[in-house]
């Protein structure tokens, strides 16, 4: 039996393309930059750029998403970003720390970058997907947080955070719709939330 597309594959090893060499060319507290020396049967890319966040799971996951849900509303954060130099909406996101359970992930993020909380039993898996498959070394889990409630503490370390603003259900969808809502992340995951409840 096929797995669900929603389900992580480990990659093949018959791709046509041969690894050479591999060169970390920088690294910070999250991220490792390695430019790879790429063969397949009728190219060669000597500078090839990857980009892998820190933590050594074989399954790439690094990172969540978190739709936060409450009755008929949805959570969204105006987010600085400095590399587009522009204000985005944004769902709560977030790094695994090393060895972390991706759900428990998921509810600590709602609660550092909203102060909502949220029972276990209330997280709708949502699958996940490649955040940038040509560049990035990693795969992104995404959920749905319902019945968030406030009750949790803040933490006030990420720079940009402008506004958490609870936006109803069909405001979110004509959102998606315009193009207001223009983070990619933030795309896919209400796409599968509204997907899986057919929000209209």
């Amino acid at each position: 039996m096929n797995k669900p597309p929603h389900l992580f594959r480990e990659p093949s090893p018959d791709t046509g393309v041969t690894l050479q060499s591999s060169r970390v060319v920088f690294e910070n507290s999250r991220f490792t930059v390695s430019s790879d020396h790429l063969v397949s049967s009728h190219l060669e890319v000597k500078d090839f750029l990857v980009v892998k966040p820190h933590g050594n799971r074989s399954d790439l996951l690094s990172g969540v998403v978190i739709v936060p849900v409450r009755e008929e509303s949805i959570l969204l954060l105006k987010n600085y970003r400095h590399p587009v130099a522009e204000h985005v909406w944004e769902l709560p996101r977030g790094f695994l720390e090393e060895g972390e359970d991706p759900a428990h992930a998921a509810l600590r993020e709602l609660e550092e970058e909203t102060g909502l909380i949220c029972s276990p039993e209330m997280l709708l898996d949502l699958g996940w997907f490649y955040p940038e498959p040509g560049i990035l070394r990693a795969r992104v889990a995404l959920f749905a947080a319902a019945a968030c409630e406030p009750g949790g503490a803040i933490q006030n370390d990420e720079i940009g955070i402008d506004a958490r603003i609870w936006h109803p259900k069909a405001a979110v969808r004509e959102m998606l719709r315009d193009g207001s809502i223009r983070e990619g992340s933030s795309l896919v995951a209400l796409f599968r939330y509204c997907s899986r409840l057919k929000i209209e």
